[in-house]
């Protein structure tokens, strides 16, 4: 069983520089460099350990499948022990 942000990756842009881009672009459809698809969006959060926190959730086919928190950002799986860092080297592309 993986740890909560076991793992790293290398990424140019903090979290608050990549969560301000997405926020101010909107949800956008990007894909990871193994060619999956995937939407973006920027928020913050309403309830749970996280409240109040801003966020970066992942979906696939509609449906969340990760989320990215500051304390997440740079590793390869979220504090829920999900892989993230392919979605977050994604972004961290895409911001400009």
């Amino acid at each position: 069983m993986y740890e909560p942000h076991e793992g790293t990756v290398s990424l140019s842009h903090g979290f608050a520089p990549a969560y301000n881009w997405l926020r101010s672009k909107g949800e956008l459809i990007l894909a990871t460099a193994a060619g999956t698809s995937f939407t973006a969006c920027a928020q913050a959060t309403t309830r749970g350990q996280h409240a109040g926190e801003q966020v970066v959730r992942f979906f696939q086919g509609g449906a969340e499948f990760a989320r990215a928190y500051k304390c997440c950002w740079g590793h390869y799986y979220n504090c829920n022990r999900t892989r993230i860092g392919m979605y977050c080297e994604a972004l961290d592309s895409a911001v400009k």
